[in-house]
């Protein structure tokens, strides 16, 4: 990544420190925005999740990341074990986390904030997915860009017509996409 693009995103993250003042409230949870420098610029690890019965996110594509426990000190703990659950990556001394987005609530558990951590690869690495994963995959943030439009997909509330991104047949829309959408601003790519 190029030192003006990673100056850049590090003014918009927030410090680590402060995402665990502003979840005392509400249930939390948190995910982890992994980054690396690919062959066509920026990429990011994205996950399909397996179809599941119960679980809201079923069969979608998102972060690694999930509820915090009472076993996990901080909530960048609780990133770090989900990212390992989730995609077989241990962060520790390969990736540097470079702080954390506005802790938002997803649309369909409003009741949950979750804080999107943000790290950069400082080595080479691939994943592996996990129980809760189908598949893993990078993803060239410009790719996201170019593929930007507005699907119809089915919920709990029925059809709705959603912004989303498209990256090999797959729909990446909802909470992540509002994510990478943001990510996408801060490191330049959109205004």
């Amino acid at each position: 990544m190029s030192e003006p693009s990673l100056d850049r995103l590090r003014k918009f993250l927030l410090p680590v420190e402060l995402a665990e003042a502003e979840l005392k409230a509400k249930p939390a949870a948190a995910v982890m925005v992994i980054l690396r420098d690919g062959p066509h610029g920026l990429e990011v690890l994205l996950g399909e999740r397996t179809k599941r019965e119960g679980d809201p996110w079923s069969g979608q594509v998102g972060l690694p990341g999930g509820r915090h426990r009472a076993e996990d000190p901080t909530m960048l703990a609780t990133a770090t074990r989900e990212t390992k659950e989730e995609v077989g990556i241990d962060l520790e001394g390969r990736a540097e986390i470079l702080g954390h987005m506005p802790p938002r609530a997803p649309g369909n558990k409003p009741e949950v904030l979750v804080v999107p951590f943000v790290a950069l690869a400082t080595e080479r690495w691939e994943a592996t997915a996990g129980p809760e994963m189908a598949a893993v995959f990078w993803v060239p943030l410009a790719d996201l860009l170019a593929n930007q439009g507005r699907a119809t997909v089915t919920t709990i509330l029925g059809e709705l017509n959603v912004p989303s991104f498209t990256y090999e047949s797959r729909l990446i829309w909802g909470f992540t996409y509002r994510i990478l959408e943001e990510l996408l601003v801060f490191v330049g790519l959109s205004a």
